[in-house]
């Protein structure tokens, strides 16, 4: 079962899932925090993969959908601390222009000033 942690860093908020996105299930609970938080702070949104242990194809068509909604605020999804796995899923996919990688949450969250 997935569970989330969620913050405030100034205007910005960070989701951090924790656990897989293994089934539809997941995703739709996924979904639907990452599109609470984008409204709540406008599309000033990072996800903290640091604790996303795996994602299916269900999984990353909801992360590249959350990057569409993103882009009608004019951001992009940022996504930090990916883990080797989540970062080839996107690279053999040819999904990496959804997304804009950072090494560590602070560095997501900066790149907003």
């Amino acid at each position: 079962m997935m569970t989330f942690e969620q913050q405030s860093i100034g205007a910005v908020s960070v989701l951090r899932p924790i656990g897989p996105i293994a089934n539809a299930e997941d995703s739709a609970q996924f979904s639907d925090q990452a599109v609470q938080l984008i409204r709540k702070s406008l599309g000033r949104f990072v996800l903290d993969a640091s604790e996303l242990s795996y994602v299916d194809s269900t999984g990353l068509e909801t992360l590249v959908e959350i990057a569409q909604q993103l882009n009608a605020f004019g951001q992009a999804l940022k996504i930090c601390s990916m883990g080797e796995t989540l970062s080839e899923t996107i690279r053999v996919t040819h999904t990496t222009e959804s997304f804009e990688p950072f090494p560590q949450v602070q560095d997501a969250v900066r790149s907003y000033r």
